[in-house]
């Protein structure tokens, strides 16, 4: 049962009106409760009940504008809390509160995605010379790190994963990421998860992208490995989710050991569904798009849940999505 591995559930609809719309694919971020998503050129602002607040809208040519979003995150400053947009050119600054423009981090190579440390560690993901490097709040890069790799650079909607340690990026679903030390204040490659059988590499992906061409790559890399979709932790709880041309499984651990549980979600799931009855359990994997400071966090399309009741609201297929917070059972 669902309900045995998960507790302290918590459901919240986001307000739908008119001018808080959001896509079918959102970046969803929970800071300091509040909700944040990405939608086409602007970021949505909801309380922590899901009720909306206001946006982010400076699409334009200005010297405050953007004229596209890559990425966003964001950002906790001392007391500050800001939202920063990524885009070709730079990363731009913006007041969580009032979104007002604070400044422009001007930088000479193209940012696809950014996660900020401090304001001297600013990871960037780039199609450069190399995939990532380290810059200040100045846009001066002080560490350029792993040549550019095309079979291994990733584009996905949480790019960088946080952990009490440190920073993750998985690199396309392999077994290996960039991980940034919160204590050494480094960049380093490791092998962040040991013990799966047939699992992508590197070396893997790459010769599949140079046999196949980059149309090809992508399914037949999932048809022949296992790949890593994403992972989040949170305390000592971990959750990983893998995918293969069997299927699709998440592997739990709920006490920072070595003891894994492993459950099949698709396509014959051996998790009954028992929180939201006649839902598939693939709705789980929406974590790869969603992240919470506190909690374990999914998104699920409204028109899944369309005629449910939820906090006192009956759900319509058009409505924005509903988050779910929850904690690992101990």
């Amino acid at each position: 049962m669902l309900s045995e591995l998960i507790d302290s559930v918590e459901y919240v609809p986001l307000e739908t009106v008119d001018s808080s719309l959001l896509p079918a694919l959102s970046k969803l971020l929970y800071v300091r409760d509040f909700i944040y998503a990405s939608a086409d050129m602007e970021i949505m602002k909801f309380d922590n009940k899901g009720k909306f607040i206001g946006k982010l809208s400076e699409f334009g040519n200005g010297p405050q504008d953007y004229l596209n979003i890559n990425d966003y995150d964001i950002v906790l400053r001392d007391s500050e809390v800001e939202i920063w947009v990524c885009h070709q050119k730079g990363i731009s600054r913006y007041n969580a509160e009032d979104f007002s423009f604070l400044g422009l981090i001007s930088l000479d190579i193209p940012v696809l995605h950014f996660k900020y440390v401090s304001d001297d560690a600013i990871i960037i993901q780039t199609s450069g010379e190399h995939s990532f490097c380290l810059c200040d709040k100045n846009g001066v890069v002080r560490n350029e790190f792993l040549s550019n790799d095309p079979a291994n650079l990733s584009h996905s909607l949480m790019q960088f994963i946080e952990t009490e340690d440190g920073i993750f990026c998985i690199l396309a679903n392999t077994d290996e990421a960039l991980y940034y030390n919160k204590q050494s204040e480094g960049l380093e490659l490791i092998h962040y998860v040991g013990g799966i059988d047939n699992v992508l590499t590197r070396d893997d992906n790459r010769a599949y992208m140079e046999r196949y061409g980059y149309l090809e790559h992508p399914q037949k890399v999932a048809q022949d490995f296992v790949n890593i979709v994403t992972f989040r932790k949170k305390g000592n709880c971990s959750m990983f989710f893998l995918r293969s041309g069997k299927g699709e499984k998440v592997l739990i651990n709920k006490n920072g050991d070595d003891e894994w549980e492993s459950y099949d979600i698709y396509p014959n799931p051996t998790i009954e569904n028992d929180l939201l009855t006649g839902l598939d359990v693939r709705y789980l994997l929406t974590m790869s798009s969603c992240d919470s400071d506190d909690a374990f966090m999914m998104s699920i399309p409204a028109h899944m849940l369309a005629g449910a009741l939820v906090n006192g609201k009956v759900i319509d297929a058009e409505d924005n999505p509903i988050l779910i917070k929850y904690q690992l059972t101990n």
